[in-house]
């Protein structure tokens, strides 16, 4: 994957649901439902939007893949209406679910700023430090979305502290997945966070990604501290399997 609001391969067809699956097992089923610790009656209640949003958020990719040459803020062409009308459409179709707070509210903003992020980045071949930051932490947006659309499912108040804590856990899954399909990305041309670094630091590229994955890793320690002790190990053990794996080493880097 990753998702819009995070990278993907280019998806069409049967493909979209086959990923958006794979996204809805790895986060929501494997991680997210078991930091909540919902029942399966819950689960079943919240799987079927959950899903179909993922699916959906597919055609967002498509407009920003279809427009990576062309700066949209630039040249304010159908595709920029597009993402305009897409924003719209899924703002609607979750309050007419009941899946709607103000955190899926946030997330919803959160993902337009990824998209015309990476569309600038893409189309201007062109990013700064901060810009490659910014996207790894606003590339996750689908599957915060996600989260935060369980509280409203369920009727419960969002809570801030668990999602602050899954905050820098997503970033660093997200970084581990560009870790793990660095090579084929830059093969394909698609945009990734390790190459986006290579392209910025050169040999220097691995001691600046592990700071960075430290960094993220610090913030999600701290944050950890707040777990009551009976369920802090719990937590920690559904977190780290969600990132440590992926990040625990680089990949050789490309020469070009």
């Amino acid at each position: 994957m990753s998702a819009p609001w995070r990278r993907r391969l280019r998806a069409s067809g049967l493909d979209a649901p086959r990923k958006a699956w794979r996204i809805y097992r790895d986060y929501v089923q494997r991680w997210y439902f078991p930091l909540h610790g919902l029942t399966v009656s819950q689960r079943v209640r919240c799987a079927p939007l959950l899903l179909l949003v993922e699916v959906l958020v597919y055609q967002v990719d498509a407009v920003s893949e279809g427009a990576k040459d062309v700066d949209l803020d630039v040249v304010r062409n159908d595709d920029y209406a597009k993402l305009h009308r897409y924003k719209a459409a899924f703002e609607a179709l979750l309050r007419r679910a009941h899946a709607y707070n103000d955190a899926v509210a946030r997330q919803l903003q959160m993902g337009e700023q990824y998209v015309r992020l990476e569309n600038k980045v893409t189309a201007t071949r062109t990013a700064a430090r901060e810009d490659v930051l910014r996207l790894a932490e606003l590339r996750p947006s689908d599957v915060r979305l996600l989260h935060a659309m369980i509280f409203a499912l369920l009727r419960q108040p969002a809570d801030e502290e668990l999602l602050d804590l899954a905050w820098p856990v997503e970033v660093l899954a997200d970084i581990g997945n560009d870790l793990r399909h660095y090579h084929d990305d830059v093969a394909s041309g698609r945009y990734n966070t390790y190459a986006a670094f290579v392209a910025l630091y050169g040999a220097d590229a691995p001691a600046r990604m592990r700071a960075e994955i430290q960094r993220y890793e610090e913030a999600f320690r701290s944050r950890l501290h707040r777990v009551p002790m009976p369920r802090r190990a719990a937590v920690e053990q559904l977190c780290l399997r969600r990132y440590a794996r992926d990040v625990a080493s680089l990949p050789e880097i490309v020469r070009s």
